[in-house]
């Protein structure tokens, strides 16, 4: 196999460790232009050697002779490292249902300002009611707009009872609902 003075070691432990010491000498890889021209020849060896076992065992294997390596890892096989959950990377997600548990935290960190825990993105229409009794709406004018269809049904969430904001009748102007707020 072609290596340089640099990845000899290296290249003469990968194939010692996969049981391939002959690739070593096989003139089909001996050079550049040999090895580019036999790659696919190269390619179906490597994979047949690793196929014949699972990533455990290559996982044995090569950390007991010092090779630098790693895995492709499924999906699956990523959300699950535990690294990535003690590192604080996948983190658990707050209000999630069905199969959704985890999502990857913000990379974001503000020194002296805790991060706040990871939640589920609203429902279309599901903060309504709370922002419009924290703009002074109380649930009669509220349940007009929902009856002209300004607004939609109620959130399956209970939104909590806000209290309306210190103003005077005389200086209090209520917004009109937008998109925004629907």
């Amino acid at each position: 196999m072609v290596r340089s003075y640099r990845h000899l070691g290296q290249t003469a432990a990968v194939a010692k460790a996969i049981g391939r010491p002959d690739l070593l000498t096989d003139p089909r890889f001996s050079d550049p232009a040999k090895l580019m021209a036999n790659m696919s020849q190269l390619t179906a060896i490597l994979d047949e050697v690793f196929s014949a076992q699972p990533m455990a065992y290559w996982y044995e294997v090569f950390n007991g002779v010092h090779i630098t390596f790693g895995a492709v890892r499924s999906p699956q096989e990523v959300i699950n490292d535990p690294q990535l959950r003690v590192n604080d990377i996948v983190v658990p997600l707050e209000g999630a249902g069905g199969k959704l548990t985890s999502t990857i935290s913000s990379p974001m960190q503000v020194q002296g300002v805790t991060k706040v825990p990871a939640k589920r993105a609203p429902e279309l229409g599901e903060h309504n009611e709370e922002i419009l009794n924290e703009l002074g709406f109380d649930r009669n004018e509220i349940a007009g707009l929902r009856a002209s269809g300004t607004i939609g049904k109620s959130s399956p969430q209970p939104a909590p009872t806000a209290t309306k904001p210190s103003a005077s009748p005389a200086t209090a102007s209520k917004p009109t609902p937008t998109a925004a707020t629907a």
